[in-house]
């Protein structure tokens, strides 16, 4: 259980340092772009290439993300559904041997 929690919060910081990673290199980007000695023309055209190319990360970050969410989700359920079962199994042996008290 220890070792899920850190899992996840391993995977908290993932995300974290791509978010910051992708906003930093966008935001540098730009700057750099608007403060460089270039014709109105060239500067829009690098912007744009800049955005396609940050917005391509972003997809790829979020796609990562997606697959980290559904990971995080299966394994969810698989030890829910295995804490339900163990769960079911205690109260069943203790139905048990409270009938067996009762009865003798």
């Amino acid at each position: 259980m220890a070792k899920q929690h850190e899992e996840e919060e391993s995977g908290g910081a993932w995300v974290a340092a791509a978010a910051g990673i992708v906003i930093g290199v966008a935001v540098g980007g730009v700057l750099g772009i608007l403060f460089a000695p270039r014709p109105g023309k060239e500067t829009r055209d690098d912007l744009r290439d800049r955005a396609e190319q940050t917005l391509g990360e972003l997809r790829d970050a979020a796609g990562e993300l997606t697959l980290r969410a559904r990971d995080l989700a299966s394994r969810t359920k698989d030890n829910l559904a295995s804490s339900i079962e163990v769960g079911r199994d205690a109260y069943a042996r203790t139905r048990e041997e409270l009938a067996a008290r009762l009865e003798g």
